[in-house]
């Protein structure tokens, strides 16, 4: 038996094989407009919300229905499949994520609604050529369109049988957030204080990072002794204890609370804990996401603001808020790991030169501003889609 007839014969033992009903029948939005039927993956709930707008944005006549996420492949059958395209007859289906509901995908097929695939991350999948493989290429086949967030994936989803031409790598849809800001005047005047100065911040401190923190400190005035801490204590109130400990150090300490500078001698500025980050993301290309080696961040930092604002951040491998986004800057050589104090303290005196931060600063601005044209890649051929079928 050809590959192909292989392919035919393992969606129907699977479309056979499926229970009956579970595809529900909702009411389609009112209005003119064209309608997307859109299917989100539990993989991909979090780049629903930027493609629906960036879609709506670009068509707002668009009307999008979304189907309640299924709970594995198999799930559906031809006879629920065809009862939902006749009732609501879309003239577009896209699927956010790597879960394919086969017998929607073959009934759209049947009736010339165009199918398109995105943000499918397949780095865990394999390619294996047995009757499962060979009906997953058939259907891969049968998609107008697979977008794909990063080269793995899209290696992987061509290995197991997908189109080359039909294929393209958008990156992923990362989250659209707004970075704090900051007076400009007052940036000059500290830039200007600077004047060339490493400089960088610790973030969000627990009381439990500082000791940490200020050891990593020393590593990096190791490297360059006029090196800076912009230190943000995530309570404000350790603020005076934390300037007290650190000059019995006998370092020098300028504090934002009492309107002191950092002049030419200060080793470390300690800010008013979480209050004006704008300031201190622009003014140090390093930060270092406070909690994340101790195991108690919190979702008051979120990563992609000093990434936008060209700070390269580094992290610990305990992160448990926004961890979509962290994992998007992981994947893309965004942000560095950092397993405990030791290698802390090692990559601050690395980060001390400029060339080795740069790269990957330049990553984290690319993924945390680039959501934008991620969406519109991937709403391109749908929208195109809609436009051929309404012209």
């Amino acid at each position: 038996m050809s590959r192909a007839g292989l392919g035919r014969l393992g969606l129907w033992l699977q479309l056979r094989r499926s229970p009956s009903g579970a595809i529900s029948r909702p009411d389609a939005p009112e209005g003119d407009g064209p309608l997307l039927l859109l299917y989100v993956a539990a993989d991909a709930v979090s780049a629903s919300a930027p493609v629906v707008k960036q879609l709506q944005a670009s068509r707002p006549d668009l009307r999008i229905l979304q189907l309640p996420a299924l709970r594995g492949d198999n799930k559906t059958n031809m006879r629920a499949a065809r009862a939902l395209m006749s009732q609501i007859r879309p003239d577009a289906i896209l699927l956010l994520g790597y879960q394919m509901p086969t017998a929607l995908v073959v009934t759209a097929k049947q009736n010339d609604v165009p199918v398109f695939l995105a943000e499918a991350r397949l780095q865990n999948k394999t390619g294996t050529w047995g009757l499962r493989s060979s009906a997953r290429r058939t259907l891969l086949r049968a998609l107008d369109a697979i977008m794909v967030p990063d080269e793995a994936s899209e290696n992987m989803i061509i290995r197991m049988g997908a189109d080359p031409g039909r294929v393209e790598l958008t990156g992923p849809v990362a989250e659209i957030k707004d970075p704090p800001g900051c007076t400009e005047a007052e940036r000059n005047g500290f830039a200007q204080l600077l004047s060339g100065r490493h400089a960088w911040l610790a973030a969000d401190i627990p009381e439990s990072e500082e000791q940490i923190v200020l050891a990593a400190h020393r590593a990096a005035m190791r490297q360059s002794h006029r090196a800076l801490l912009f230190l943000a204590p995530r309570d404000p109130g350790r603020i005076d204890p934390l300037a007290e400990m650190l000059e019995a150090q006998g370092l020098i300490v300028s504090r934002r609370s009492l309107d002191e500078e950092p002049v030419e001698e200060s080793h470390v500025m300690i800010t008013d804990g979480p209050t004006e980050m704008g300031l201190w993301y622009r003014l140090a290309p390093v930060t270092y996401a406070g909690g994340t080696l101790s195991g108690c961040d919190t979702a008051d930092f979120h990563p992609f603001e000093p990434a936008a604002l060209g700070s390269a951040i580094v992290h610990g491998p305990n992160v448990t808020q926004n961890i979509t986004q962290w994992q998007q800057l992981d994947g893309a050589n965004a942000a560095r790991v950092v397993a405990n104090a030791g290698e802390l303290a090692a990559t601050m005196a690395e980060f001390t030169q400029p060339d080795v931060i740069a790269h990957i600063a330049g990553n984290a601005w690319t993924v945390s501003t680039g959501g934008a044209e991620v969406t519109q890649r991937i709403a391109a051929p749908v929208l195109a889609a809609l436009s051929k079928d309404r012209a």
